[in-house]
């Protein structure tokens, strides 16, 4: 007979434990880390030491500026879901909607808040490029702006590097008796410009699939766990896992 098989596939991604080297780093891009405030000069969102990371539903970490020192992006840590309410000292920090549209506030210790959605202005984050556009409002620095023409021409801006993870499943054979055996093969990939952490692969097979086996290039063999997870899906990286 023949069997047809449905995928479920879901795919978090989210940081993994904050303090770790990789989340210390953040996702913005080594080159466009840079925004521009006439009162307060150039911001790196990539800085040593430091680093912001966009998730689908907020960002974190911190950013440097050498005449102001750190903005802090908000007090959620360890990745999504977090949205900062910002009603209070303990619970601020810039969220962002589907549409990549942020708004909340940042914290710099000596220069306040800053405001990432204000009357007049506001900060996208463009969903497919990552690239940050408008103007942020700090009251006692004035406009940051995230990307534009500096006085010597060159353009700056902020970038944040997205994964781009896909899923290819095959089986083999097409058709096969009751009781004969079929191979599943996941092959799971990244071709984005960033990393892909904590990626969680669920899979729905029939019920009347028995499992004898799984092999992978990226966990040993042993039972199938529903959702599997990946540590991470590093960038130009292509992973498999085959069930029996």
């Amino acid at each position: 007979r023949r069997l047809f098989v449905t995928l479920l596939l879901g795919l978090l991604l989210s940081l993994l434990a904050a303090g770790v080297a990789l989340a210390a780093a953040g996702n913005i891009d080594a080159t466009n880390k840079w925004a521009w405030g006439t009162n307060v000069g150039w911001l790196n969102f990539a800085p040593d030491n430091g680093g912001v990371t966009v998730y689908p539903d907020h960002l974190e970490g911190m950013a440097w500026a050498e005449n102001v020192g750190w903005i802090k992006l908000g007090a959620c840590t360890g990745g999504s879901p977090c949205t900062h309410a910002n009603t209070a000292a303990g619970n601020y920090g810039v969220n962002k909607n589907g549409a990549g549209a942020l708004s909340g506030y940042a914290w710099g210790t000596n220069v306040g808040w800053i405001n990432f959605n204000p009357t007049h202005g506001g900060v996208t984050i463009d969903p497919v490029t990552g690239q940050f556009s408008g103007y942020a409002w700090g009251e006692n620095i004035g406009w940051i702006r995230v990307s534009g023409t500096a006085q010597d021409a060159a353009s700056y801006g902020v970038q944040a590097n997205f994964p781009d993870v896909a899923i290819v499943k095959t089986v083999a054979p097409i058709i096969v008796v009751p009781g004969g055996a079929i191979t599943y093969t996941l092959a799971f990939s990244n071709s984005g410009a960033g990393m892909a952490f904590a990626t969680v692969i669920s899979d729905s097979m029939p019920l009347s699939v028995t499992v004898s086996g799984v092999t992978s290039s990226t966990v040993g063999g042993g039972v199938l766990i529903t959702p599997f997870h990946s540590a991470c899906i590093s960038i130009a990286t292509d992973r498999r896992l085959s069930v029996t």
